[in-house]
């Protein structure tokens, strides 16, 4: 008979999780190809904060350039991207700033105008740990020429809440989520490098078209920030994450995509106002 110390099966001790750059091998197995309908073009835009940001792409690079508000004002530079076409004339675009370290992805609707940036770094806490954190910054203004227009921000969605949804990264690995409410996510590997590991992190949630939205999260045990773009249309998602990875002492940024399916989806305010059954 064994001991009440045994480990159950399923169970993965945090002690025995693997290395993020082992886990995220493959992942950009099913990452659609990368767009190039931005080469030439620019775009400038006033955010909440009061600054005014360019973004000029070429082919392999983008430049950007602070035009004014803030300390950062008149500074520029021009970095590597990625820019993906997650649904027509709507862009998922990433980009590290090597001299910040930090990273930048921007979600940017061609036709209304629309962005939205999602800013991910690194910290130190109390305890001498490296951790990450994301900041997120809406536009306010579209520039062209010498007009601007007002813009409305993507508006934070509760579509998500109660879906089930596997998410397949490669032929090996798999993940289910379930979304639990307008501020939690759970999430289990089901098969591959993370089998059986799961947790349950802070979340959050954009719409950004029809069955097409903006998932956060940011996770407890390692340090991962994480921004994916879940298409329930197409059954896709596509996205990237930057994590400090602990165990090699080293920086990890992932572009991934995957095959998605809708497993199950469960209305939880609904089924409370029916009332309970008799005993």
């Amino acid at each position: 008979m064994g001991s009440s110390t045994d480990t159950p099966t399923g169970y993965v001790a945090q002690t025995e999780w693997p290395t993020l750059q082992a886990m995220a091998d493959g992942f950009s197995e099913h990452l659609m190809p990368a767009s190039s309908k931005l080469e030439g073009k620019s775009i400038e835009h006033t955010y909440i904060n009061g600054w005014r940001i360019r973004h000029d792409f070429q082919a392999e690079s983008l430049t950007w350039a602070i035009v004014s508000g803030g300390e950062d004002a008149g500074k520029s530079g021009t970095e590597p991207y990625k820019a993906y076409e997650v649904r027509a004339g709507i862009f998922l675009i990433d980009f590290y700033k090597e001299s910040y370290k930090e990273l930048v992805s921007l979600l940017y609707d061609e036709s209304t105008g629309q962005v939205k940036v999602c800013l991910s770094g690194f910290k130190d806490n109390d305890k001498a740990e490296r951790r990450t954190y994301t900041v997120f910054l809406d536009a306010t203004h579209v520039h062209s020429s010498n007009d601007q227009k007002p813009l409305s921000a993507f508006p934070e969605t509760t579509e998500l809440i109660g879906k089930q949804v596997l998410y397949r990264y490669t032929p090996r690995d798999a993940y289910h989520h379930l979304y639990l409410n307008s501020g939690t996510l759970t999430w289990h590997c089901v098969a591959g490098t993370e089998k059986d590991i799961a947790d349950t992190e802070q979340a959050r949630y954009w719409k950004l078209s029809d069955s097409l939205y903006i998932l956060f999260w940011t996770e407890t045990v390692m340090p991962v920030e994480s921004i994916v773009v879940i298409d329930l249309k197409e059954m896709r998602s596509t996205g990237r994450f930057l994590c400090w990875d602990p165990k090699p002492q080293a920086v990890v940024h992932v572009r991934f995509g995957s095959q998605a399916t809708l497993l199950a989806e469960v209305d939880v305010e609904a089924e409370l106002r029916k009332p309970l059954r008799k005993s």
